[in-house]
């Protein structure tokens, strides 16, 4: 049994995922650490007024970054894809492609984005309609971003992006704290985002400069039918996935009063430790699975293992927030937010659900499993309809969308089972593990 163990260790230390997740780990704790931090001086410096706008800003701004960040899955899959097979010159002209594309839709984002700022600023109730605009040109850069980030991820280059990670948060804490301190209050804070959104999109070109080489050869042309007929869905999966975590927080902000939605600023902010935690692994897991998929191999058990990488640090928290909600609460936000408590455990639940749905999507577009994006979508706007007509109480709000989560859960684990698995090949899986072969 000890011999059992200590083999099973061993290879976990060796797994691609394992030493993969634990460099972006590392650096998404350190990262999420500070921004944690930061959001927590926001959350004691600002008032529950002016951060409930903040809160509100940071998931329009997760919601505007969607759409680019949807295409990262298909960026990694050809990246990955090429550089598998070690031709760079496709990757190169796929890379100067995407960019191209991103730098366009970057354009025309920010320029609806500018027409519509005043809607969006009375949606929310923000008065200062430049915080609303600064926020359009962060999301716009996001688009440049995402390229560099894709590629980075399509050549395993965890340290670095773990590095990234980290880089971040520092230049918003510098940059948005410092503006913040000085009386600049939300535009400070919003500032920092920019900054830091600028900066980080500059450094990844240093690890990628090889893309910028003459080309030696013409690389495989791809048609623009099969990279939408991977882009559109998988884009529909992830934006609808990711509003489940962004629209409630809005949809709070325009129906509750400023102050409550401030509260449920808060609460969203703690609730997504969880997140902080486990969202890492399908990072690490999509591109890996692209190149077991493409080279025959067996990955089912990678995805078991990031199952469980995601599963339980999700419990452990959550089991921490049920038993000491009081005490987590005043160690984040402080007394101002202790009326939230009781829902903390709650919402826990909730960010495990999500945290799982998302291992799960990320799991099925790897394998080029897009159909998955339907029961995606109609779970996002069941949740969003629901919300929008019963709204009286955060235990409501809260229901609604874990209810909601639940359901499309159940319908991604009942498709995995029918097209991958059963639950016979899942013991047959845990048995190998433990009993493994010389």
């Amino acid at each position: 049994m000890k011999q059992r163990a200590i083999y099973f260790g061993k290879r976990l230390i060796k797994s691609d995922l394992v030493s993969g997740s634990f460099y972006l780990f590392v650096g998404s704790m350190i990262g999420s650490a500070i921004a944690f931090i930061l959001n927590l001086y926001f959350a004691r410096s600002l008032s529950a007024i002016d951060y409930g706008i903040y809160a509100s800003l940071l998931s329009l701004l997760t919601l505007g970054m969607v759409p680019s960040q949807s295409l990262s899955p298909a960026i990694v899959k050809f990246a990955a894809d090429y550089f598998s097979v070690n031709d760079i010159n496709s990757a190169r002209a796929f890379y100067f492609k995407a960019l191209k594309f991103l730098t366009i839709c970057a354009a025309v984002f920010f320029i609806i984005f500018l027409i519509f700022s005043g809607a969006i600023g009375s949606f929310l109730k923000i008065n200062d309609i430049s915080v609303v605009i600064i926020l359009g040109i962060t999301i716009a850069v996001t688009y440049l971003t995402i390229v560099n980030q894709a590629y980075l991820q399509s050549l395993l280059k965890f340290k670095f992006i773990s590095f990234n990670s980290t880089f971040n948060p520092v230049i918003r804490a510098v940059v948005g704290a410092g503006l913040v301190l000085l009386g600049f209050r939300v535009f400070g804070a919003v500032s920092g985002l920019l900054a830091a959104t600028i900066c980080t999109f500059i450094l990844t070109f240093f690890p990628l400069q090889f893309m910028f080489k003459a080309l030696k050869q013409e690389g495989k042309n791809i048609s623009v039918g099969k990279i939408t007929s991977f882009a559109l869905p998988a884009f529909i999966a992830i934006f609808s996935l990711s509003s489940f975590i962004s629209m409630d927080v809005i949809l709070v902000k325009h129906f509750f009063s400023p102050q409550d939605a401030g509260l449920y600023g808060g609460l969203s902010l703690v609730g997504k430790v969880i997140f902080y935690f486990t969202g890492v692994v399908p990072g690490v897991m999509f591109p890996l699975l692209i190149k077991r998929h493409a080279k025959g191999e067996a990955f089912n058990n990678l995805f078991y293992l990031a199952l469980a990488l995601v599963l339980l640090p999700s419990i452990a928290i959550t089991f921490f927030y049920f038993l000491f909600p009081s005490l987590s609460i005043n160690i984040f936000l402080g007394y101002r937010y202790l009326s939230i408590a009781p829902f903390l455990g709650l919402f826990g639940i909730y960010i495990t659900v999500f945290s799982v749905s998302n291992l799960c999507v990320n799991f099925f577009l790897s394998l080029n499993k897009t159909k998955i994006y339907v029961p995606v979508l109609v779970a996002s706007i069941v949740q969003i309809l629901l919300i929008f007509f019963f709204h009286t109480s955060f235990y409501q709000v809260i229901g609604i969308s874990l209810i909601t989560l639940s359901a499309l859960l159940i319908v991604l684990i009942v498709y995995y089972l029918i097209e991958f698995a059963s639950f016979e090949g899942i013991v047959d899986a845990v048995a190998t593990a433990n009993n493994p072969k010389d």
